[in-house]
Formats: C-alpha cells, sequence, structure tokens
C-alpha cells in the first residue's frame, strides 16, 4: 500500500505533463495515384533490447513483410502456392521487379536471419526477418521518469517516389500466440506504451538532390519503470537531504552550546563526501548525458543543501565564539526556519526548468 501511494506521488510530482513523443509524426497526405509500385508494409518486432540513453542506440530483432501487385502468372506456373526461399528466391527476383530498402538510421549493415517470397491474393509477399542496431534521439531529461520514441527509418533505394511509396501497416510488438509464453519483447526496465508508423519522402545525394525515396518511419514508444531507480535514488538523496537539514534542529548553536556545532560539522562533512561517493557507485546505472537531467540535478540539489548548511554553520559559530551573538542568531534563524523553504522553492522551481513547462 505504501508502495502504491509513494509511486502515486512521484508521477504527480513529474509526469502530470507528459511530452507527446508523437507530436512530430507528420501526417501529411500521400498521394499513390502517380507512383509505379505502392508497396504496402507490415513491421513486427520480436526482441528490443540494451536501450542505452547515453549512447543513443538499441538493438533489435525484426520482422518485415512487404507486398506490391505485379504479373505474379510467371511465379504461379513454377510455384503455385509455395512459398519460396534461398537460391531459388533470389534467382526468380533478379526476373522481376521488387522494392528494396536499407535502414538509414542503423549503425551497421542489418543482419538477415532468412527471407522468403510467396504469393497471396494476387499480390508478391516478400518477407525478412532480420537484426540490427538503431541510433535515436534518446533525450529524457527527467529520466528514469517519461517516454522514449524507439524509431526506425526504413528508405527505399531501388527506385525514387515514381517508381515506388510504402504505404504505413500495422506495427506489431511480438507474435500473439507468445503472448503468456514467458517471451518479453522488450528487456530492461522498459514497458510498451503504443506504435504508429509514418511515411516520409526525402531528398537523396542522386541527380543532384533531385530525387526523392520514400521513407517508412516505425516509432515504439516505451516508458522507463521508474520504481528501481526511486529505491536506488531518490530516496537515498532525499534522506541525505533531509539529514542535513535536522541536524540544524537537533544541534543548535549560541553561546553557551558553541561545542555542539563539531557534531553539526562532522555530520555534514560526512553527508558532502557520501553524495559523490554514492553518485560513482552507480555510475553503470545512470545514463551519461550532455544535458542536465533530473537525477544530475539531484545529486547537484543535494551537495547545495549540505554546502549551504556546512557553510552557515561555520559562520553560525564563528559569530558566537566571537561574541557577535545577533548574528549568530539571525544565522541560527536563517537555518532553522526561512532555508527549507528558500531550498524548497529552488528545488520546484529547477524541476519545472528541467520538465521543460
Amino acid at each position: 500500500m505504501v508502495k502504491k501511494i509513494l509511486s502515486l506521488i512521484v508521477l504527480l510530482t513529474f509526469l502530470i505533463f507528459p511530452e507527446n513523443l508523437y507530436s512530430k509524426i507528420k501526417n501529411t497526405k500521400i498521394s499513390y495515384a502517380n507512383t509505379d509500385h505502392v508497396v504496402g508494409t507490415e513491421i513486427l518486432f520480436d526482441e528490443i533490447y540494451n536501450i542505452d540513453i547515453s549512447g543513443g542506440h538499441f538493438d533489435a530483432t525484426a520482422e518485415i513483410m512487404l507486398t506490391w501487385d505485379g504479373d505474379v502468372s510467371e511465379f504461379i506456373k513454377k510455384f503455385g502456392s509455395k512459398t519460396i526461399h534461398g537460391e531459388k528466391m533470389d534467382k526468380f527476383l533478379k526476373t522481376i521487379w521488387y522494392p528494396e530498402f536499407l535502414i538509414s538510421n542503423s549503425t551497421k549493415k542489418r543482419q538477415k536471419f532468412y527471407s522468403t517470397l510467396s504469393v497471396e491474393n494476387g499480390k508478391f509477399e516478400l518477407f525478412e526477418k532480420f537484426g540490427t542496431r538503431l541510433t535515436i534521439d534518446a533525450e529524457m531529461p527527467k529520466y528514469p521518469f517519461g517516454n522514449l520514441d524507439l524509431y526506425m527509418e526504413i528508405s527505399a533505394y531501388s527506385g525514387n517516389i515514381d517508381q515506388m511509396l510504402f504505404k504505413p501497416g500495422k506495427i506489431k510488438i511480438g507474435h500473439q500466440d507468445s503472448d503468456g509464453h514467458g517471451h518479453v519483447v522488450i528487456k530492461g526496465n522498459w514497458t510498451f506504451v503504443k506504435s504508429a508508423s509514418e511515411v516520409q519522402s526525402r531528398s537523396s545525394l542522386n541527380h543532384g538532390g533531385k530525387e526523392k525515396f520514400s521513407y517508412l518511419i516505425s516509432h515504439v514508444e516505451v516508458v522507463h519503470d521508474y520504481w528501481d531507480s526511486v529505491q536506488k535514488i531518490f530516496y537515498p538523496i532525499s534522506a541525505i537531504i533531509i539529514l542535513s537539514m535536522l541536524l540544524n534542529y537537533f544541534f543548535p548553536l549560541n553561546t553557551e552550546r558553541s561545542t555542539t556545532a563539531y557534531w553539526r560539522f562532522y555530520g555534514n562533512w560526512v553527508l558532502f563526501f557520501a553524495v559523490p561517493t554514492y553518485k560513482f557507485a552507480l555510475n553503470d546505472e545512470i545514463p551519461t548525458t550532455h544535458y542536465l537531467g533530473l537525477i544530475d540535478f539531484l545529486f547537484i540539489f543535494s551537495l547545495l543543501v549540505v554546502t549551504t548548511n556546512l557553510m552557515l554553520s561555520f559562520l553560525s559559530h564563528y559569530y558566537f565564539i566571537h561574541n557577535n551573538q545577533k548574528k549568530g542568531i539571525a544565522i541560527e534563524l536563517i537555518l532553522r526556519k526561512y532555508l527549507p523553504f528558500i531550498m524548497s522553492g529552488v528545488f520546484i522551481c529547477a524541476i519545472f526548468l528541467i520538465s521543460g513547462h
């Protein structure tokens, strides 16, 4: 019950205004009347793994089905209703037009596992299963909260938009008959949210950049399972901040009790060194990014709180031991009454800035 309440509080704090990852999708109407071949598409992701925010990439094993109209009489004459592959398929493909593609956001050549060719309902069906590593714009400033768009850009190269256009179809996550059999498609602390696809026409370097080619872009939106990070990062950092504040209450300073300053000093010194030590210990679990993320801010903020408490405690102790009670009392008042509210305001403002609101 406590876990559910804490999860709800965290969600309300950081995810009230989630980013719409699909707001950038261009829902432009595409005319298929002036192209020679309309290529229907369907994509299924078998595995999505090694999602790396620091590196800006992920690995995927996927299946793609391409369908198009053509003269299927020769295929039916030779193979009937059979599905062909291997050498037979390669030889037959040399006698007809078929859609060829590359993955434009892949870091290496895709690894083909197998491919087949068949005829269904008077159309050619070219199936391929492959594996690849895909680069993405992996920006999650609110990590471990927030969503990530895992996209794949498939580019046609066997003909420009006058010769072929992709037609977006379904994007599937795993085979339906694998549900309930222990197969998890998206590996790691990520959960599938939704999928979408779009088609764009982009210029090429061919013929002075005048030619445009069809691009099929599949989007798979995933959300990070934040509870593990809450336990490992948010609880300890919150504890450090709260303990640093509590030291001001349990060890107040005045002229008669100036020796209690050492307890406050030692406590804040320990907490000061605990912050970078703990961040170093979690280095492998925290993404390294070029921007200031939520987790980076939490560590910086905790250092700011501890350092402020430590410096003001030094100053308060200095005034009390030099019989400047008025200034010492004023600093103690700031530490014990006003500083928690000031730091809370700084925290809230910074959170909204990081969240982009």
